[in-house]
């Protein structure tokens, strides 16, 4: 047999860069349908919140019309939601944070898997 053509060398390796694209571990994209659960404690400038709700949105590129699942916080600060395993964009609504243009600038992003999940939110978000 001959050597292979040099275009088609090319065109492998081509495809090969392409078909590892994103190879290096980063999180994917969910398109998962399963729901887990979600709790935690929300505290405002250390305190608990004592109102509002935890919004958790798990639409993307590959789940568009996924709706969004709120929570309301309870008057010691605590939530509760179920919502799509995945990338949840999660953000905080409620009296306290309405007023305060500094913490309501704070959203997170949240890996949810299956089972339970605990996510406390801090507000103003701390450092690490």
């Amino acid at each position: 047999m001959g050597t292979v053509p040099r275009w088609v060398a090319g065109l492998v390796a081509a495809g090969l860069v392409i078909a590892c694209w994103g190879c290096d571990g980063g999180s994917s994209v969910s398109s998962s349908s399963s729901e887990a659960t979600v709790s935690g404690t929300v505290t405002i400038k250390g305190k608990p919140a004592t109102k509002g709700s935890v919004s958790f949105d798990p639409s993307n590129v590959n789940r568009r019309m996924a709706p969004s699942h709120s929570a309301p916080i309870s008057p010691d600060g605590t939530y509760t939601v179920k919502t799509l395993t995945g990338g949840n964009h999660v953000h905080v609504n409620g009296p306290e944070v309405d007023k305060d243009p500094q913490l309501s600038q704070h959203d997170f992003t949240l890996d949810v898997k299956n089972g339970e999940n605990k996510f406390d939110i801090e507000l103003p978000q701390q450092s690490k």
